[in-house]
């Protein structure tokens, strides 16, 4: 009945040690996440600052409704590459 006793505490032992890594694990994987959203916001920023300094830099050029038109081209364009990309590699 001992023999019972020690592998009870033993299992429950190591149950907790186990969860105690999961626990720090698993605080790492949402700080991580967390990080790359917050990436994802910024890069969201820089994006939109990019366009709008193509559309600045071709507006006086071309023209407002002009700049406007080839910049959504321009975007359409790389979402398109990029989206292509993504099916190709997902085969």
């Amino acid at each position: 009945m001992t023999k019972i006793a020690e592998f009870v505490t033993a299992l429950f032992d190591y149950l907790r040690a186990e969860a105690g890594a999961l626990k720090r694990g698993l605080g790492q994987v949402v700080w991580a996440v967390l990080v790359l959203l917050v990436a994802a916001g910024v890069l969201l920023a820089g994006l939109g600052f990019l366009l709008a300094a193509v559309f600045l830099a071709l507006k006086d050029p071309l023209g407002a409704p002009a700049a406007a038109l080839a910049t959504s081209v321009f975007t359409l364009v790389l979402v398109g590459v990029l989206v292509w990309y993504a099916k190709t590699s997902l085969k």
